[in-house]
């Protein structure tokens, strides 16, 4: 595939990508409430275990497209050292959790919520299933959403005051994925030869950005039945004491 083509290329899964996240971030109940200054350790400890859940899924996922795919030997190869580069990636969460005031209690971890939950089953259903390429969707938007992400990060840390010893997932990650990035645009150059090739590509990129959303509102869904007392999942967070800085709109 010639540079220009595969710029091309490029430049269209980019321009899908910002009317992705511009509506999704538009929409998004969890985005405006750290606009709006209107959010607190729990939203903030919700949404990292809910990540804890799927990151922690992404090195296996990830491997399985390996494993089918062996016949190509790129392609299997940068799988299986992308996988291993995102084992335990699901720890900085989960360190991050605990550091907002919950070491020195002891909790269970709730189980993913629904949406979480589906979010994980798609991922490994396009691992394990159609275009072993495909996955390479989910691989470019995930390892290049800091510069549509980094205002909400930015807005967390003022508003609960949070130190980079709290924000491990999102420091290290915007480091190490920068490289993945660059890492993910040349095995799609090397490997994507077909218009079903792009096609797949554009498709799962879109269908995994929109439940990572779905599970961004779930997060703020379940944050909110947290607030009211309708649900006990997130009950041991009462030890935080944060007080809430707004009436939650149902």
């Amino acid at each position: 595939m010639t540079d220009i083509l595969f710029e091309d290329r490029l430049a269209k899964l980019d321009r899908i990508l910002v009317a992705l996240w511009s509506e999704i971030l538009a929409n998004s109940r969890f985005a405006a409430a750290i606009r709006d200054r209107r959010v607190d350790k729990s939203l903030y400890v919700i949404y990292m275990i809910e990540t804890y859940h799927y990151t922690a899924h992404n090195a296996r996922n990830q491997a399985l497209v390996g494993v089918r795919h062996a016949e190509n030997v790129q392609y299997s190869k940068f799988c299986f050292e992308h996988a291993s580069e995102e084992v335990g990636h699901e720890k900085m969460a989960l360190h991050d959790v605990m550091s907002i005031g919950l070491k020195e209690h002891a909790f269970d971890i709730p189980a993913p919520l629904p949406e979480t939950e589906i979010l994980i089953a798609y991922l490994y259903w396009i691992s394990l299933t159609g275009n072993p390429l495909q996955r390479l969707g989910y691989s470019y938007w995930a390892e290049n959403a800091y510069q549509y992400i980094n205002p909400l990060i930015e807005g967390l840390r003022e508003t609960l005051e949070l130190k980079p010893s709290q924000l491990t997932f999102f420091i290290a990650h915007s480091d190490i994925d920068a490289d993945h990035f660059d890492e993910i645009k040349s095995i799609m150059q090397r490997t994507c030869k077909s218009e079903a090739d792009w096609e797949d590509i554009a498709r799962v990129m879109e269908t995994s950005l929109r439940l990572t959303g779905a599970m961004l509102e779930a997060s703020y869904e379940e944050y909110e039945r947290y607030v009211s007392g309708t649900s006990n999942r997130y009950r041991f967070l009462d030890v935080l004491k944060t007080p809430v800085t707004s009436t939650v709109v149902a």
